[in-house]
């Protein structure tokens, strides 16, 4: 390994040898160096492919890959050989541990990392070697050959041959990105100008497009007659280089980073509606409206990155009328909600800027609420987008009236409300103390039902709080604030939350969490556990059904319970994903029964969210995983809660009329916590109630609990719909609710959840069917 060649890669000298499992003698050597020639001068991945066969075969390896950097640092594999073709096992790569220097592993047993050992059993491999490739001192690749047996042991010629090939790869692999990123590119341009060309001759107002320095690329005929002179001086100048001067809506010059395209250019959105004063080449003076949008895509120099149209406004009115007209409209879009009338975000960043200013000059504190509606998209997704903005006007009235003079609010995203309060404090803390006061008269009167087109709408809010203080800037505001909202509603909504430092650690968490059930989707991590149903009959207690319930197998935390992730699906919106899967895991799951004569008379039960069984597209959904299931509708029983009937009556009713002419059944599960008026039950399709757990904890000493139960049982009965307590988990539960006519029960006195459905009960549990053993269990555990 004397010689330096092409590029700063070294190329091996040739020398003899024939060891078995070495590949530096003169014939491999030779066919290696043309592979990489031809790697460095042809454009086709095949190349690539027989390079890693070649030097696989010649080393006598049993698997290879060449891998590349993506995003993010991950490596990903884009070519793969196998001596074996069934060795899939190794396509998607190993986690191994490659810096700067080869990795040379003769034996997994050798591996410091279990993690690493245990990839390299379960492909099946005993040896490993990894060759980097580096790009500005950062992996951009690597060759990794695997053996089943313990390898060769590739002395450091071979490895010098091996880090020259890896090279080479990485380089071709480059030239061809790079290579159809220039043909997409040359592409693009053509299509850009093409569009561009074609508005311009066809538009009737002025259309000026121009480059990241403000040059004029493109522009029409009318815009050369608006500016003032001839079409042929304006390409590749700016409008102060043909003698042209654009003025602020009262006359002033404009800063360059006032300007519209600048302006369009730093913030990435659409400008509409800017009125401002323009002294043309020739002299005259007309009023604009001018809109400015920047162009995706488009690069820092000769590339259109913005396009503006301009209007000549001067002879609709005089000139100081539209100049006062101008202004009026232009700060009312600047700075105001169009649905509320409240401030819009810029407005209340302007807001926070003036606090901040007063906190500096009196040496004080102020306080801050950010007020976030909880549940707004079920509201949109149920009800529709206008009622959803009428929802925000109600909500935006409502907060306007608990005001006070000198407090500034305004909506600063769809369903999101800042409130600023003007009373100064002498420190944090008090400032703090009292926005907490003010958060709480917040939540007691946002509790109070809305009245919006004659719909009674309920609703709450999360309210995230903090101090003003002249050390704070309105970005640090606005995220402390947002993180104390993610605060509460993490603790359930419907509360205040004061920002900690600590937050933002919390933060971090979620995001993570929000990444893991991401993959979690994509790897099939979750799994199904089944709780018993069991019936009592003439014949003794036997189990009837089983309630699917979902478990997450997480590869580092170990097996979840729903607790640990599903308020938290819910709240980001994952839960729709998840709920196709349960369903259709359960669904497949029932329809194995079916050929089981020990479980095809069961039962199978499914909880479904409120997103999910009010959505537009789940009777869809259903029907598709029937379908592709085949199981029988009829042993299918869809679990929603009170709350989610409660909040759209309407399109509950019409989406479980839907369901049952499947054949399906419907469980209202959790019954008796969140009811106000029980006449919603003579028009909804209710095929099941299953009582609460949280009634049955307190039996024996509660008598309210007793009544409550008593009063659902002989609701259920006079309904003509099943019963099934949930919770039981003692027998003198049990004999209460069996004396009082109760014959369907689930709870850990039977079974708890497991991961394959539990058939049969013990012979304690057996026994309770007998009368004997109720009246002793009642006796023992005091009267009903």
């Amino acid at each position: 390994m004397t010689g330096k060649g092409q590029g700063g890669s070294w190329v091996p000298t040739v020398v003899s040898s024939t060891g078995n499992g070495k590949f530096h003698a003169s014939p491999a050597a030779l066919g290696l160096i043309d592979l990489m020639g031809r790697l460095l001068r042809s454009d086709d991945p095949a190349e690539i492919q027989e390079a890693l066969a070649h030097v696989a075969l010649s080393c006598g390896a049993d698997v290879a890959q060449f891998c590349r950097a993506v995003p993010g640092g991950d490596l990903e594999t884009c070519h793969h050989w196998a001596r074996d073709p069934s060795a899939d096992a190794f396509r998607t790569g190993l986690a191994l541990p490659v810096g700067e220097t080869p990795l040379v592993l003769r034996d997994r047993a050798d591996a410091g990392d279990a993690a690493l050992r245990a990839q390299l059993e379960a492909a099946g491999l005993r040896s490993v070697v990894a060759i980097p490739a580096l790009r500005q001192e950062a992996l951009a690749g690597n060759l990794l050959l695997g053996w089943r047996s313990q390898g060769p042991g590739l002395p450091p010629e071979d490895l010098a041959v091996l880090r020259s090939l890896v090279e080479a790869m990485l380089a071709a692999a480059e030239r061809r990105d790079h290579e159809g990123r220039h043909a997409l590119s040359l592409q693009a341009l053509q299509d850009d100008r093409m569009l561009l060309e074609a508005i311009l001759r066809t538009s009737n107002s002025a259309i000026i497009a121009f480059d990241g320095e403000a040059r004029i690329v493109f522009a029409n005929e009318e815009a050369a007659g608006l500016l003032g002179t001839e079409p042929k001086a304006l390409r590749g100048c700016t409008l102060e280089g043909i003698g042209c001067r654009l003025l602020s809506r009262d006359g002033e010059p404009l800063a360059p980073e006032a300007m519209p395209v600048r302006q369009a250019m730093a913030e990435g959105h659409a400008l509409r509606g800017l009125h401002h004063v323009l002294i043309g080449a020739d002299g005259r003076q007309r009023i604009l409206s001018v809109n400015a949008a920047p162009v995706a895509g488009g690069d820092g120099g000769g590339g259109v990155r913005v396009v503006a149209t301009v209007d000549d406004v001067t002879g609709q009115v005089s000139a100081d009328s539209a100049l006062r007209t101008a202004l009026a409209e232009a700060h009312q879009l600047a700075f105001f909600d169009p649905l509320t009338g409240l401030y819009n975000r810029r407005g209340v960043v302007e807001v926070l800027r003036d606090c901040l200013q007063i906190c500096a000059r009196e040496n004080s504190s102020l306080a801050l609420l950010y007020i976030d509606i909880d549940g707004m998209r079920q509201v949109n997704g149920t009800r529709g987008h206008w009622l959803g903005d009428r929802v925000l006007q109600a909500l935006a009235a409502r907060l306007e009236d608990l005001r006070h003079d000198g407090c500034d609010l305004g909506r600063i995203s769809a369903d999101e409300f800042v409130l600023t309060c003007s009373e100064s404090h002498p420190d944090p803390a008090s400032a703090v103390a009292a926005a907490e006061v003010s958060a709480e008269r917040v939540l007691t009167e946002l509790r109070k039902p809305l009245v919006v087109d004659g719909l009674t709408i309920e609703i709450t809010v999360s309210i995230g709080l903090a101090a003003i203080t002249a050390e704070d800037t309105v970005e640090g505001l606005l995220k402390g604030v947002d993180l104390a909202v993610m605060a509460a509603k993490a603790a359930g909504g419907d509360r205040a939350c004061a920002y900690r430092p600590d937050m933002e650690q919390d933060m971090v968490g979620r995001v993570a969490l929000a990444q893991e059930l991401r993959e979690a989707i994509r790897r099939d991590e979750f799994r199904i556990f089944f709780e018993p149903m069991v019936r009592l009959g003439d014949g003794g207690l036997e189990v009837v059904g089983q309630e699917a319930l979902i478990r997450w197998q997480h590869p580092v935390r170990g097996l979840l319970s729903p607790v640990a992730f599903i308020p938290f699906a819910e709240e980001t919106g994952f839960i729709r994903d998840i709920d196709r899967w349960v369903l259709r895991a359960a669904a497949l799951e029932l329809a194995r029964w079916a050929d089981d004569p020990e479980r095809r008379h069961l039962r199978l039960s499914i909880n479904i969210s409120s997103a999910q069984f009010l959505s537009d597209e789940f009777g869809q959904m259903v029907r598709e995983v029937l379908a592709e299931t085949g199981v029988d509708p009829t042993r299918v029983e869809l679990e929603v809660t009170e709350g989610t009937l409660l909040s759209n009556l309407g399109l509950a009713r019409a989406t479980m009329m839907d369901l049952r002419s499947l054949g399906l059944s419907i469980a209202l599960d959790d019954f008796g916590t969140g009811f106000s008026s029980l006449s919603y039950l003579r028009d909804l399709p209710v095929d099941v109630l299953k009582i609460d757990r949280s009634f049955l904890g307190g039996l024996s000493e509660s008598k309210a609990n007793r009544t409550i139960l008593e009063g659902i049982i002989g609701l259920a009965s006079g309904l003509g719909v099943a019963l099934v307590a949930e919770g039981v988990e003692t027998t003198a539960q049990f004999a209460w609710l069996r004396a009082k006519g109760c014959r369907t029960f689930q709870g850990y006195l039977f079974g708890r959840p497991t991961d394959a459905p539990q058939l049969t009960l013990p012979p304690e549990v057996e026994a309770l069917a007998a009368p004997a053993s109720v009246e002793r269990a009642a006796l023992g555990h005091g009267q009903g």
